[in-house]
């Protein structure tokens, strides 16, 4: 399986260690967005990038929601 190329960050990371944020963090979603417009949820993100934004909003993040 090919690597992961995170779209914000520009890392590469394992395929399976791609995390994906859910409808419930739409606070999350917006914020991202704004700062970088050409990325889609269905692209997910790497770990350090959602372990950064949602620092910002106090909330650690859950290592469960990697998917392979």
């Amino acid at each position: 399986m090919s690597d992961y190329i995170c779209p914000i960050c520009a890392k590469r990371f394992p395929r399976e260690l791609l995390v994906f944020l859910d409808h419930a963090e739409t606070h999350i979603i917006e914020v991202i967005k704004r700062k970088h417009p050409e990325w889609v949820t269905r692209d997910g993100l790497c770990p350090p990038c959602v372990e950064h934004f949602r620092k910002s909003f106090g909330k650690p993040i859950d290592a469960s929601e990697a998917l392979t």
